[in-house]
């Protein structure tokens, strides 16, 4: 399992796999995604071969060194696997039910049906990442982890797993 919603961890082999194939395409080395997570590159060499596996902390740190979005860091680490949506985990999962989620699905629509979710346009639709986006006491970090735990538990509740 790449996330475990209990113990608010993600790693296995294949979640390291692709965090270095993913690290490697951003052109971020070794040394700066493990400092970013306050690790070592040993340990960072445990994540990538699914031996040890990372808090939400340091997930939200990968991601600012990693210069990405959450949603586009779940999506190629299998955080958002195209399996989780065979479950059942519509897309736009964490916008409000009504109207708001149906703007957003003609907009896609509009866009390319076969587009991934335009993740800066849709996540601003959602009011509770929206106020956590304009909060002005939290960092760049900070709000990115809060982001983060907000999806990947929302995620796990659309699809009936432990939350």
């Amino acid at each position: 399992m790449n996330w475990d919603p209990v113990a608010g961890t993600a790693g296995g082999p294949e979640f390291g796999s692709s965090l270095k194939a993913y690290a490697t395409e951003r052109e971020v080395s070794d040394e700066r995604l493990a400092e970013a997570c306050g690790l070592t590159v040993d340990q960072l060499q445990e994540v990538y071969t699914g031996e040890r596996r990372l808090a939400l902390a340091a997930l939200a740190r990968s991601i600012v060194a990693l210069r990405t979005k959450p949603i586009e860091f779940m999506q190629h680490t299998g955080l958002l696997s195209l399996e989780l949506y065979a479950f059942g985990l519509d897309p736009l999962y964490f916008l409000p039910e009504g109207q708001v989620r149906y703007d957003a699905r003609i907009y896609m629509r509009e866009i390319n049906p076969r587009h991934r979710v335009p993740e800066a346009d849709m996540t601003k639709r959602n009011p509770t990442i929206k106020a956590m986006m304009e909060d002005p006491i939290l960092d760049a970090a900070g709000k990115v982890e809060l982001e983060l735990a907000y999806l990947l538990r929302a995620a796990a509740q659309q699809i009936g797993g432990p939350s």
